[in-house]
């Protein structure tokens, strides 16, 4: 076990300092939470007004969720200097918060042999590597998310007041960085009814909940008011993204297809669905057991507070969580999301293990024992390494091509549209259409410009608000013939095109022939 944490550790850290853009599902969410700890450096450290790039001519103020990581990153900043691996240690830290939480759970739940195969397929999950070292708050708010886990394991097993509030402390900062984590409320409530009736009546139980809910209300509420005044939002609860499910998503087989392929790559790395089957399995055959039974596989019975009745818990919390947040859980957009079911995974996995290994151990030597578990290790294991290595390729492509782009022409006050392919509206439903990569890269602020707005108006009305440049990485929004690219012919001077390098940058404060100035002529970058 302390061979299998130290090398996914190691190669967490090489992963850290890879390039940001390494993994292309998550080069947006990373950019914006590097944009904000790089302003929280730069522009003050009042954890209450994070800032974005892509608020235009204005502050940036955005809503987001409590930014307690690029808060203790821009800190670091501080002190080092801006490294994007001093975010993305700052989220090992975390994990390794959580690894050690879970751990915690593990032993609780689960004897030595099953706890030590859980933690295993805790750290070699591609969840642990994919998000582990991200600069993303996944791995902030699964430390708290499991710390509460462990503190109501422990009220449960112990009655002690203290773990109560324990819980109660982690859930409201899980629920602060992450509100999507709220969900553990109702795996709390259905584990309590599970394991432990008698104690749904007693009030401490409410008012824990409750007091946990304080924080995070009032944050939400602040940052509704940073939406409403500043008009920035990364759609947490007043608006400009919806991340609901509808009917007709619920009855889509894409819906389910979605949802499965992810907890199943990303989350079980592929062997470990079968054994976490099996794992629950024969926890469901055993649960009547009062007392664990001799033997490798048998011992796997219930220890303190059984494990089914969180998995059960779990897994009704999450159905309903990925059921109500449908419309990225079930896509490559939300991969993240299913973050919280690791704990679970690994606990199901670790006893399906056991119960393998104890079963096969019986016909076989001790060394022979040794090398199957050592090839169970790789198995679980194999997912991890692929997005170890899909990590160390720079896959930034035309973020890339237009972010150096912009800042071989432009100086860091200049204010810069970036167009997207998304748009204002998506099957439906108000989207998140803002790019935040371009903008992060090259280190400027401006407007995201949507796929539904390239339009003569709307460029012209970002030009009068103060924006000097127009930035495309896709030509067809800006198709030969069609009315912008008259408009921009007539209006604008082409500085790069996308011939060259992929993406094209109009100077929108002059019209004439092209020309393309040069760092000595004043329009230099960084």
């Amino acid at each position: 076990m302390l061979a299998i944490a130290a090398v996914v550790v190691v190669l967490s850290v090489v992963r850290a300092f890879a390039p940001m853009t390494a993994y292309p599902g998550d080069i947006w969410r990373q950019s914006d939470t590097a944009t904000i700890a790089r302003n929280f450096a730069l522009n003050g450290m009042n954890i209450f007004f994070p800032q974005i790039n892509w608020g235009g001519s204005g502050p940036g103020y955005v809503e987001t969720e409590f930014p307690l990581m690029p808060w203790l990153t821009g800190l670091t900043y501080l002190v080092f200097g801006e490294h994007i691996v001093l975010g993305r240690l700052i989220s090992l830290a975390f994990m390794l918060i959580a690894a050690a939480a879970f751990w915690g759970l593990a032993r609780r739940l689960l004897p030595a042999t099953a706890a030590r195969w859980a933690l295993a397929a805790f750290f070699l999950s591609p969840a642990f590597m994919r998000w582990g070292s991200a600069f993303m708050p996944e791995a902030t708010v699964l430390a708290f998310y499991v710390l509460a886990l462990l503190g109501f394991c422990r009220w449960l097993q112990e009655d002690r007041p203290a773990f109560l509030v324990w819980a109660a402390a982690a859930t409201s900062a899980a629920a602060l960085v992450k509100p999507t984590s709220l969900h553990i409320g109702l795996v709390i409530g259905a584990w309590v009814v599970f394991a432990a009736r008698n104690r749904v009546r007693r009030p401490s139980l409410y008012a824990a909940g409750a007091a946990a809910l304080v924080a995070p209300a009032l944050w939400l509420r602040h940052a509704a008011s940073l939406h409403a005044t500043y008009g920035n939002t990364f759609g947490v609860i007043s608006g400009g993204d919806s991340k609901w499910g509808s009917l007709s998503l619920w009855l889509s087989p894409a819906f389910y297809l979605g949802n499965l392929r992810t907890e199943t790559i990303f989350i079980y790395g592929l062997v470990g669905l079968p054994l976490a089957v099996l794992g629950v399995f024969w926890l469901w055959r055993h649960r009547a057991d009062s007392s664990p039974a001799q033997g490798s596989s048998a011992a796997l019975g219930a220890v303190g507070v059984s494990p089914l009745p969180l998995l059960g818990a779990g897994a009704i919390a999450l159905t309903v969580y990925y059921f109500a947040a449908g419309r990225y859980t079930s896509t490559d957009l939300g991969i993240q999301y299913h973050v919280y079911s690791l704990p679970y995974a690994a606990i199901a996995v670790g006893v399906g293990v056991g119960v393998a290994l104890g079963r096969v151990g019986a016909w076989l030597s001790r060394s022979a024992a040794v090398a199957v578990a050592a090839v169970v290790g790789v198995l679980l294991g194999a997912q991890a390494v692929n997005v170890f290595a899909q990590s160390l390729q720079d896959e930034a492509g035309v973020f890339g091509s237009c972010a150096i782009a912009l800042d071989a022409v432009s100086i860091p006050s200049d204010l810069a549209v970036v167009s997207t392919t998304s748009r204002t509206v998506e099957d439906g439903v108000t989207n998140n259409y803002q790019e935040p990569v371009v903008f992060f890269l090259a280190d400027r602020k401006g407007w995201s410009l949507p796929a539904d707005h390239h339009t003569p108006d709307d460029v012209d009305a970002l030009r009068a608000a103060g924006a000097r440049f127009l930035v495309v990485g896709d030509p067809q929004l800006v198709p030969t013939g069609g009315p912008l690219a008259a408009w921009l012919a007539d209006n604008a001077r082409p500085l790069r095109t996308s011939e060259r390098d992929g993406c094209s940058v109009w100077d929108l404060a002059a019209s004439g022939p092209s020309h393309e100035p040069t760092h000595e002529e004043g329009a230099g970058g960084q």
